[in-house]
Formats: C-alpha cells, sequence, structure tokens
C-alpha cells in the first residue's frame, strides 16, 4: 500500500472541501460541520484511525519501519493533544500553529483562532522567543491570516476577512500576558465567557478559565479561582477548585483522600504541593470569622471632641491599605463628620474663630471643609471598589458623597459613549481585537460604577449606553461581518435590559440576538 499517496489524498480532499465551503458563502464565517462530522473527520475516522491501529500492532510485534508512516498519522488525526502537551510545552509557535490548524474536532467553530491561540501560547512557554517570532505571533493575532502557505506558516500582510471568535479572543489575551500586560489579559480571557457557544470552542474557553484561576490563585483570590473551576478546564483546574472549597469553607469541600489523589494527577506537583499542604492545613469546616477591629483613633480622642474624632478617622482611613476599607468604615466616618457639622459647640467654636479671622462667619469654612470631606470619601470609595449595598446610609456627608460619585462616574460613561458613537459615524475601523477590547473596557467601566452607585446609575446611564452600543453592534454586524463579538455585544444589553426591567430595549435586543452569530 502506497502510504505516502493515501496522505496526499486525503488532504487534497480536504483542501477541495474547503474551497467549495468558501465558495458557496465568501466572507461568511467558518461554520461547524454539522454533528462535529466533516469530510475531513470522516476520513480521519474510518481510514486513518483503522490504518493507525494496525500501523501500532505492526509496530509493537517488532516492525520498526512502522513507526515512519505512524508519525504523521498520529498527526493527523491527535493534532491539538500534540500541540498541546508536546509542541507547546516546548514553545515552538509556527509548528504549534500547524499543528492546531488541523484540530478540526477541537476549534472546528474558530479553527484560525485557535491556530492562533495555539501560537501565542507556545510563545509564552518559549525560554528565549526571538523578536521576529513574536512580531509575526502579534500581527498574526492582531490582523490574522487566511490561510497557511507554503511556508510552516503564513505571514499575513492585510487586514483577515476571517471575524474575530472566541479562540482568536483568547490567543489576544494570551498575547497580553506574554508582554506582561495581566489586568488586559484577564479582562479578555474573563470576556470568552459572553460569547455565544457557536462562536468559541470549548477548549478556548476551558483555557481561558484555567489561566483565569491560575491567576487568581496567584493573587490569593481563592473565591475566583473557585467560581472559574465550576467551567472545568482538566486536571490542574480540578486540583485549583478543590484547594479552593477547602480554603474558603465551601460545603461539601473535598476530603484530604480526594485531594490527594487530584494532586497526583494533575501536572506541576512540585509547584502544586504548599498549596496542597495549606488546604488539608485549613480543614474542610467553613472558615472561622475574624474578630472584628476596633473602632481606630476611639481611644484617642477626648469625650465630647467631635472634631477630632472626626479628623482622626478621617486620616486612619485615609492612610489604610485599598483593600481593606470596609462599608462600616465608611458608615462611622460619615457618622462622625455629619455630628461635627452639625454640633452647635463646634459651629460657635469656629465662629469664634471666623470673627478673630476677619472672616464673614462659620459657613463660609464649612462649605469648603465639607466638599473636601466629600471628594476624599468619594475617591476613596472609587479606589477601594467597596459596593453600593455595603456603605448605603442616609447620613447627610454620605449622601452628598453619594451624589457626587454619581455625577462623575455618569459623566465619564457618557463621555465614552461619546467617542464610540464619533467613531462608528466617522467610520474609522480598529482591528477586530482592538473593537473587541474597546467594548470591554466600556462595559466594565459601566458595571464598576453601578457597584459603586447602585441601581439609579444604571437606571440614568443605560439609555445613553444602549444607544451608542447597539448603533456600533449594527456596524460590526452588518458592515464589518464581525457578527460573534456583535452578537455578544447584542447579549449583554439584552441582560441588562431585562434585569431594568425595560420591555422595549429588551425586545429590540431580542430580535437583535436572532440574527445569529
Amino acid at each position: 500500500m502506497n502510504w505516502f499517496g493515501l496522505l496526499v489524498l486525503a488532504l487534497l480532499a480536504r483542501v477541495i472541501s474547503e474551497a467549495t465551503a468558501r465558495k458557496a458563502s465568501p466572507g461568511a464565517a467558518p461554520r461547524p460541520p454539522m454533528l462535529g462530522v466533516g469530510l475531513w473527520n470522516v476520513v480521519v475516522l474510518f481510514v486513518f484511525v483503522p490504518i493507525a491501529i494496525l500501523l501500532a500492532l505492526a509496530l509493537a510485534g517488532g516492525q520498526l519501519w512502522c513507526a515512519v508512516p505512524l508519525a504523521p498519522l498520529a498527526l493527523l488525526m491527535a493534532p491539538w493533544p500534540l500541540a498541546r502537551h508536546v509542541i507547546i510545552p516546548l514553545g515552538l509557535p509556527r509548528a504549534a500553529y500547524c499543528a492546531a490548524w488541523l484540530s478540526d474536532w477541537t476549534f472546528r467553530a474558530d479553527r484560525r483562532g485557535g491556530a492562533a491561540l495555539a501560537a501565542a501560547w507556545a510563545l509564552c512557554r518559549a525560554r528565549k522567543p526571538g523578536a521576529a517570532v513574536e512580531a509575526w505571533v502579534s500581527e498574526l493575532i492582531e490582523r490574522g491570516g487566511e490561510r497557511i502557505g507554503a511556508g510552516p506558516a503564513p505571514s499575513p500582510t492585510s487586514p483577515s476577512a476571517v471575524p474575530l471568535r472566541g479562540a482568536g479572543i483568547a490567543a489576544g489575551a494570551m498575547l497580553a500576558a506574554h508582554r506582561g500586560d495581566v489586568e488586559g489579559a484577564r479582562e479578555l480571557f474573563d470576556s470568552v465567557a459572553s460569547l455565544d457557544e457557536r462562536a468559541c470552542p470549548r477548549e478556548a474557553r476551558r483555557i481561558a478559565a484555567g489561566w483565569l484561576a491560575a491567576e487568581a490563585a496567584s493573587r490569593g483570590d481563592w473565591a475566583a479561582v473557585s467560581a472559574h473551576a465550576c467551567v472545568g478546564g482538566g486536571r490542574a483546574l480540578s486540583l485549583l477548585g478543590a484547594i479552593a472549597a477547602r480554603l474558603v469553607g465551601e460545603e461539601p469541600a473535598p476530603g484530604a483522600l480526594e485531594l490527594w489523589l487530584r494532586w497526583l494527577i494533575a501536572p506541576r506537583r512540585r509547584a502544586t504541593l504548599p498549596l496542597v499542604r495549606r488546604a488539608l492545613a485549613a480543614g474542610a469546616g467553613a472558615p472561622r470569622p475574624e474578630p472584628e477591629a476596633p473602632e481606630p483613633c476611639a481611644a484617642k480622642v477626648a469625650e465630647g471632641d467631635l472634631w477630632s474624632r472626626a479628623v482622626l478617622l478621617h486620616a486612619a482611613l485615609l492612610l489604610r491599605p485599598r483593600g481593606q476599607v470596609s462599608g462600616d468604615d465608611l458608615r462611622r466616618l460619615g457618622g462622625a463628620w455629619d455630628a461635627a457639622l452639625d454640633d452647635e459647640r463646634a459651629q460657635a467654636e469656629l465662629r469664634e474663630r471666623a470673627a478673630s479671622l476677619g472672616a464673614s462667619g462659620a459657613q463660609a469654612a464649612l462649605g469648603p471643609l465639607a466638599r473636601a470631606v466629600e471628594e476624599d470619601l468619594a475617591a476613596t470609595l472609587r479606589a477601594a471598589r467597596v459596593p453600593r449595598e455595603a456603605w448605603d446610609d442616609l447620613g447627610a456627608t454620605i449622601g452628598r458623597t453619594h451624589r457626587r460619585l454619581r455625577d462623575e462616574l455618569l459623566s465619564e460613561v457618557e463621555i465614552a459613549c461619546d467617542a464610540l458613537r464619533r467613531r462608528v459615524d466617522e467610520r474609522r475601523e480598529l482591528p477586530p481585537l482592538s473593537e473587541w477590547r474597546e467594548w470591554t473596557a466600556l462595559r466594565a467601566q459601566y458595571e464598576a460604577a453601578a457597584v459603586l452607585v447602585g441601581t439609579e446609575f444604571r437606571r440614568l446611564a443605560f439609555p445613553k449606553l444602549h444607544a451608542d452600543v447597539c448603533h456600533a453592534a449594527v456596524w460590526l454586524f452588518n458592515t464589518r461581518k464581525e457578527r460573534a463579538i456583535a452578537n455578544a455585544m447584542f447579549r449583554w444589553l439584552l441582560a441588562e435590559a431585562e434585569a431594568l426591567g425595560d420591555s422595549r430595549l429588551t425586545g429590540l435586543q431580542r430580535g437583535n440576538v436572532d440574527c445569529g452569530v
């Protein structure tokens, strides 16, 4: 049997099938084959697999020549496992691109994006990547490539007609991680989950969840690790999920035996051993509640000295690390300033002091002081990202701070929406990944502001946001043919409209979502 001729015929059949599909629907996004079985997969399943089994048996029987045809057959039958476990750990971006390109079973919804993801992942694992290779991977992700040329991988020189999909976004996130942009990589990986399943391969979701869980574990955010572990992403993510369950006190938490078994089958056992020991030491029960910290500065202030108490509490809050500011601290400080600003004795002291200095009165001093306090509180809230529910209060100082913060955030979101609308109206196109990053940044800005200020902000900001984002998404869908990312924008707008109870916008976005990907 002529093995080389059989391989050539199979590859020729694959090229013909892809060319026929492109001719039938030019410019359309690649669709997954029906039931996951295309012409190439049929050839692999019913031709290559039986041949590989026979060759493996012959090789086991001592026929060493069978290793020669068996090696390319293994690549053609299981290209992604080979890329995932061999080529990517070796840090070979071009070889990883070529192997992932053949992975119809894995990346059939986004094969080009999957190939780019493999190349970027291998770049992250390379010990000393060359500048030329890094530039090639960057151009491959940011501009895209049409097909594999005569060389091991294409060198794209013009924007690709292939729409951006889930694996391509994960590739951009992996490249950002390689460049040290951890925050950008986190945002891009996190955004993969917002895409429709038809536009995002499962493997891309699993890779994104695994990276997010590992990054959250490096920061000690075990609640986030537990959330990402629910996606399911292999042995390493399973181990991290079990460790997180014990550290955060989830019920039912895995026992010691189960934890050790997960550790044994997971990779990088030496690196994860300290985490396993820490989880075992924490126990399987819920964590013990930490004792409440005493009120700061309370013992340093004389009884009835409201001004000193408010000033010392204010200074202590400004000096506290960002992650240690709570809603109780803000309410306590707001109450202290309310008491000081409303106290008759304090106002009398200010009038006396103003008279001695020749000022017009106490109110002239109280106004700037109150505004300075509100500015400090608003800046602290934004830096610490304290949710609205944690510091909601009816006090005068807190109420004024809330209004100030709401107005600031509304203005910033409106400015960002205006910039997006103006760019779309002027038809200034960005590469697809940059379009997606601009949208995710705007969405993160809106969601962070909604957490800080509450539902009132959402009701005030959403009409403006909806009009401009929907306008951009329609342009991306109809003109740019970036239907996957436009569909994700429609889906988010639909969810927000439903949450706010806007029936008109809900009906509009349901129609947009039904247009597909």
